[in-house]
């Protein structure tokens, strides 16, 4: 070697060593590959194998939460699932329409957890009212005028009544009655005023050619609204007496609320008062 150059045959000698070494490399990466592919494919082998053995996930928790009327042993069994199933062969779309077929349901979510746990969480179709029902007694209204079939527990004491409405159709049915609609629109609208008005309220009446008549839980007060006559400004009038009676200790034994510019009020004491 002169003047620190290498021969050709040193150069060539060098460039084919480093290819042979390359070749070496490529070799390596190349099995490396083959081997993380065959890796790949054997974890997802294993996967399905493991996912479709029957049972290797049994259901042994099944939580369920927005249930207030519905008991924990009516939801199970609209869901049609139990302890021991294979949690990976739960169709859950299928859970969920199943549940949501009940005229007492909303909607349902439907979740699995491995390994062993589901969560049903439901939004049940609440009763707004109860009404007469002949010789069957009474049934739950849920505010869409949905007729709610008989469930183990029920807040019966808790909702009001209306009356004088025709015989409500079969559990699962529409009532379609305008004066149904008008009573649930007015008990909403009381609520949204003040829960405290809603249940002051224990009775809507449909009086023919009379319009909506009111009965409070208190102190049983006949209110008159007339017909066409209620509105929201009107309901929100007769809290304010209400509240003004409950207040002061007087217990009404009618309020008129016909008149456009005051609210006449009959009181246990005596003769009528008229407010502003």
């Amino acid at each position: 070697m002169k003047g620190g150059k290498r021969t050709r045959t040193e150069r060539h000698d060098r460039g084919r060593s480093q290819r042979e070494s390359g070749g070496a490399k490529r070799i390596i990466i190349a099995a490396s590959a083959v081997l993380l592919l065959t890796g790949i494919a054997f974890s997802a082998y294993k996967a399905s194998a493991w996912g479709d053995e029957a049972g290797r996930f049994p259901l042994s928790l099944l939580e369920i939460s927005g249930n207030a009327v519905l008991t924990e042993a009516e939801v199970v069994e609209l869901a049609g699932i139990e302890p021991g199933m294979d949690l990976l062969s739960i169709d859950l779309g299928r859970v969920e329409a199943t549940i949501i077929s009940s005229p007492r349901v909303e909607r349902a979510y439907v979740t699995r957890r491995l390994p062993d746990h589901v969560l049903i969480r439901l939004d049940e179709k609440l009763p707004a009212a109860i009404v007469a029902a002949g010789s069957s007694g009474f049934v739950e209204i849920a505010g869409d005028g949905s007729v709610l079939p008989g469930a183990e527990r029920t807040p019966f004491v808790d909702i009001p009544l209306i009356s004088g409405l025709s015989e409500p159709p079969s559990a699962g049915e529409v009532f379609d009655s305008e004066n149904l609609r008008t009573a649930l629109n007015l008990l909403k609208t009381a609520r949204e005023l003040s829960p405290s008005f809603w249940t002051e309220i224990s009775e809507v009446h449909i009086a023919p050619g009379s319009g909506l008549v009111i009965y409070t839980v208190a102190d049983g007060a006949e209110i008159r609204f007339g017909s066409g006559a209620y509105d929201r400004m009107k309901l929100s009038q007769l809290w304010a007496v209400l509240s003004d009676l409950r207040a002061r200790g007087v217990t009404a034994e009618t309020i008129d609320m016909r008149f456009r510019s005051q609210v006449v009020v009959r009181t246990a004491e005596g003769g009528p008062r008229g407010r502003a």
